[in-house]
């Protein structure tokens, strides 16, 4: 209490007691002075003073800051090129944390964010990312641990004025009172009001989407708007910053009770079965109640339900929960298969960009290190003078420490606003909707502080002891950092080489079937609640005017269609190995509309009912070494093998394994079933064409078209955004460590000028000099070289979900990219070594 006290005391009256030290020190010199003897240093003894009264480092930092910014300022050519470089390096790392934290960390700008869950559907065999409306409803009534219960259901349809079919967002009335939504004009929806029966079909327009088809009209409540044809009031208008759950902006919602109004003939509100093609539900959690206690009461409750509907409700049926009320649950729930398909791939990728951004600061660090050491040398005189006034070692460190915490304050506000900037523009090329604000809040802030700190540690730490040591002068410290820069380039060319050429094979490769002349075409028969019987009359007549289009060539139907966004997943189990696989229901002609081979056995027909076909992976994986043709595949009641199909990745174009089943087409698919086109012509005339047949059939659906080269380029879109960062982020830090190199190449010429004076005074050859400078750094580099590709194989093993057609180890990739490095690396040290052939010996002894 009483250092306290004094401490206090100081910090109030130091001005006063700074005086009165200085008054006793001369007494004290004085008095020394006349009885003949020596006082010793009165710097240091008045430092030493200082450190009794306590909290004097708050001036020291103080000194030390405003004497750092002088220097700096004295040296505004290193000062920028310092702050540029830990901007680059602290920007990228904001960037990704920032992108991280949007995702993951940051709750959406909902009401109680902490209390809203998201459920799946899943038993030991199977899972779902949505569930049929009368589950979800039977929940609804029934639970006592959530206290609301929201349902989304999103489908495509058809508003006058739009060309294309946007998507609306069939919720549940307390949709937007449970989100804590606003209105910008309106009202939103109320369920008192929009669910009764009777009541009238009214929507509420998102905020985009009544900019750009209304014209941000004020007047627009009350205007009728026609979907699918069906008049509906229009009663208000979100705002901009409601999120809707959903990462981008539907053009509206309306009532989930009158989905059945605008998709005519409808069972989404009645039928237990639909799994797939159900609602997102979302539930918040009563006060005081866990994700757990929720999630084993939805499980009772749904097992209540299988004894009403055994055939529809899964046996030992759960419904898992995330937290719903951040973007990363906003994924859209169109999947189904076994447990083992659920699973987050997005989580190696996130390793290895967080990785990446790291090397791009170290090599930023290693560079400005290298910086401050040559620096070092024009500060001997001023370091000298200061030792020789009595400033100790430790004393030095701390002003040279305390200039680079300078210069990483500097560089950590240029990277958070460098990062910023990368942020915007990675939500305006993704296209995610104006509530996910990439403002960095006070994580961001943090963290780019935190980051700075730790930069300041690794590049500056290091260069103050060397030169409060007077050893700046030596090599090893200089080495390391030019070895640390090379293997960090190298790590991330190899990376971006790797992925870059993945990229490359996928785009040319055959991904083993037919997409260039493909249109997939799906009615919508099962969203307007067409039967089995029914449905099949209307493919029929659908493909007969279909057949009669010009440049068709072939007609098949497909219960999955090739790189759509709906896939099945199934599993079994051979001689106690799990096989996982993709499965799809096909006629007798998707083979050869598809132009996927058939390898071995025959192919099915319109006869077959327990009969498969395997791929060659399929085959391969689960009858290694055997005859496949007659085998049981564990399905169900069972099928058996027919033939052999050639591999078609028509699910995952980076999966190299095709791990698919090709089963009978089964009276009850018919309602879900699409229609796959081989045309000779242009696809979009196709595609044009079959949509009006299909309306002109039946004219209350609403079928939608996709050509499957647009599906085929949306599957490369995440490989090539992925690939496109790494690129950026590898020439980035290969541009810094070029930089870095020719500055510690020039600083080695200008350190050896009268070496390099004397030896051409002898008769050096200038390939003499050229190889005495260049000597110096080739053990670093070679050394950073091995390193980088060993790093690189070690982290390329995080990808390997992401090379498709190569390996992680693949030679032409490392190959390009240690020769790129090589040749530029060259290039850049050769630069300054030049200058040392120039050298006149006579003027460089001279000026020695």
């Amino acid at each position: 209490m009483k250092r306290l006290l004094r401490r206090l005391h100081y910090l109030l009256n130091r001005r006063r007691m700074e005086q009165e030290l200085a008054g006793e020190l001369e007494f004290h010199r004085e008095m020394t002075a006349r009885d003949g003897g020596q006082f010793g240093n009165a710097l240091r003894l008045r430092e030493q003073s200082r450190d009794a009264w306590g909290w004097t480092w708050i001036d020291r930092l103080a000194q030390d800051l405003r004497y750092g910014a002088r220097v700096l300022m004295k040296s505004p050519g290193f000062a920028l090129a310092a702050i540029a470089m830990l901007a680059i390096g602290i920007g990228v790392n904001v960037a990704a944390f920032g992108f991280f934290d949007l995702m993951v960390l940051r709750p959406l700008n909902i009401r109680d964010p902490q209390t809203l869950m998201r459920f799946h559907r899943r038993s030991p065999d199977a899972y779902a990312w949505a569930l049929p409306v009368p589950e979800m409803m039977f929940f609804r009534e029934h639970t006592r641990t959530l206290s609301a219960v929201l349902g989304k259901n999103i489908t495509k349809v058809s508003i006058d004025g739009e060309e294309k079919q946007p998507e609306a967002h069939f919720v549940t009335a307390n949709f937007f009172s449970e989100l804590g939504a606003t209105a910008h004009l309106g009202r939103l929806l109320d369920p008192t009001r929009d669910e009764a029966a009777g009541a009238d079909p009214v929507v509420v327009l998102a905020h985009g989407f009544w900019q750009r088809h209304f014209g941000s009209d004020p007047l627009v409540v009350g205007q009728t708007i026609r979907l699918n044809g069906k008049p509906a009031t229009i009663i208000g208008v979100a705002s901009a910053e409601f999120s809707g759950l959903n990462l981008i902006e539907p053009a509206l919602w309306t009532p989930l009770t009158q989905q059945p109004y605008f998709a005519a003939g409808s069972h989404l509100l009645s039928d237990l079965s639909v799994d797939s093609s159900g609602v997102q539900m979302w539930g918040r959690l009563s006060p005081g109640v866990s994700p757990a206690v929720a999630e084993t009461e939805l499980g009772i409750l749904a097992a209540e339900l299988r004894k009403q509907h055994p055939k529809e409700i899964w046996e030992k049926e759960s419904l898992p929960s995330d937290p719903g009320g951040f973007a990363k649950s906003l994924r859209v729930g169109n999947r189904r298969g076994t447990g083992a398909e659920d699973r987050d791939e997005a989580g190696p990728v996130m390793a290895m960009v967080g990785s990446l951004v790291l090397l791009v600061l170290v090599v930023a660090c290693a560079n400005l290190g290298s910086l401050l050491l040559a620096r070092g040398v024009a500060r001997e005189r001023e370091m000298s003078i200061r030792a020789a006034v009595g400033a100790g070692r430790g004393r030095l460190v701390r002003q040279l420490f305390t200039e680079s915490l300078l210069l990483a304050l500097l560089g950590s506000l240029a990277g958070l606003a460098l990062g910023s900037v990368v942020m915007r523009g990675m939500m305006t090329l993704t296209g995610v909707g104006p509530w996910m604000d990439p403002t960095p809040d006070w994580r961001v802030i943090a963290f780019a502080a935190a980051v700075g700190f730790l930069a300041a540690i690794v590049f500056g730490l290091a260069p103050a002891l060397q030169i409060a040591k007077r050893r700046h002068r030596a090599n090893m410290a200089r080495e390391f950092l030019v070895g640390a820069q090379v293997a960090a380039s190298c790590v991330l060319l190899i990376v971006a080489g790797l992925l870059g050429r993945a990229l490359t094979h996928v785009i040319s490769a055959n991904p083993g079937f037919e997409y260039q002349q493909v249109v997939s075409l799906d009615p919508g028969l099962a969203k307007h609640g067409y039967g089995a019987p029914k449905a099949r009359a209307y493919l029929d007549s659908l493909q007969a005017r279909v057949r009669a289009l010009p440049g068709v060539e072939s007609v098949s139907t497909a219960l999955v269609p090739p790189l759509g966004n709906v896939s099945i997943g199934a599993g079994m189990t051979v001689d106690g190995r799990q096989i996982n696989m993709q499965l799809n229901h096909v006629d007798p002609e998707f083979f050869s509309t598809m132009r996927i081979p058939l390898l071995r056995g025959r192919n099915l027909t319109a006869a077959d009912a327990r009969s498969a076909i395997v791929s060659e992976s399929l085959a391969r994986l689960t009858w290694p070494g055997q005859d496949p043709l007659g085998k049981l595949l564990s399905l169900g009641d069972g099928y058996t093998v027919v033939g052999v199909a050639g591999n078609a990745r028509t699910v995952k174009l980076e999966d190299s394994d095709s791990v698919e089943a090709y089963l009978p087409i089964e009276p009850a698919d018919a309602p879900s079933l699409h229609l796959l086109v081989k045309t000779s012509g242009a696809p979009n005339d196709l595609a044009r064409a079959a949509m009006a047949a299909a309306r002109d059939i039946a004219p209350d659906t609403v079928p939608e078209v996709q050509l499957l080269k647009t599906g085929f380029r949306r599957k490369l879109q995440s490989a090539e955004y992925t690939a496109a960062v790494v690129a950026v982020f590898g020439a980035v830090a290969h541009l810094l460590a070029c930089l870095g190199i020719v500055g510690v190449v020039a600083y080695a010429v200008s350190q050896r000028t009268k070496e390099i004076g004397i030896r051409m005074a002898l008769g050096a050859r200038p390939a003499n000099v050229l190889s005495l400078i260049l000597r110096q750094f080739s053990r670093p580099m070679v050394a950073g070289m091995l390193i980088g590709v060993g790093g690189a194989a070690a982290l390329s093993q995080l990808l390997r979900g992401q090379l498709y057609g190569i390996s992680n180890f693949d030679p032409t990739s490392y190959l390009i990219a240690i020769g790129v490095f090589v040749f530029t690396v060259a290039g850049a040290a050769l630069l300054p070594a030049r200058r040392a052939t120039g050298i006149d010996p006579l003027r460089a002894l001279r000026y020695e």
